[in-house]
């Protein structure tokens, strides 16, 4: 097996960004901007199961067309179970989850491929920071 020896640089590029930054708070080591990870869950009336909604034109696209008019998705996930559920991770957010949740329930009463996700009861809001677990 190769073994390449380091001539320069460190870890202090990955280990240094968290200085002054306590614990729940959100270290983006390739991010310009500062984070923010949002949780977007479908209202309790209507269908709450969003995996069959990820197609074109789906509820999960048309909640994601919010969230990207002012910010910079990074990634997200749309949860495997019926809680209806999207974690989404943006860069450079140029409002908040009250305003985004504003946005989405401002779109016509039902959305989606089916028509059957309620837009005025989904509820956004700051997850404050993310698990992998």
């Amino acid at each position: 097996m190769a073994v390449v020896t380091r001539s320069n640089g460190d870890a202090k590029g990955v280990i240094a960004v968290d200085t002054g930054k306590g614990p729940g708070v959100i270290v983006a080591t390739g991010l310009t901007k500062n984070p923010l990870v949002l949780k977007v869950v479908a209202g309790s009336s209507g269908a709450r199961d969003l995996r069959s909604e990820t197609v074109t034109g789906g509820a999960v696209e048309t909640m994601l067309r919010q969230v990207a008019v002012d910010s910079t998705i990074v990634m997200y996930q749309v949860e495997n179970d019926g809680n209806g559920q999207i974690t989404v991770l943006v860069e450079a957010c140029g409002s908040n989850a009250s305003v985004i949740q504003d946005r989405i329930q401002g779109l016509a009463a039902n959305i989606g491929a089916a028509g059957n996700v309620w837009a005025a009861g989904v509820t956004v809001s700051s997850a404050g920071g993310f698990k992998a677990a």
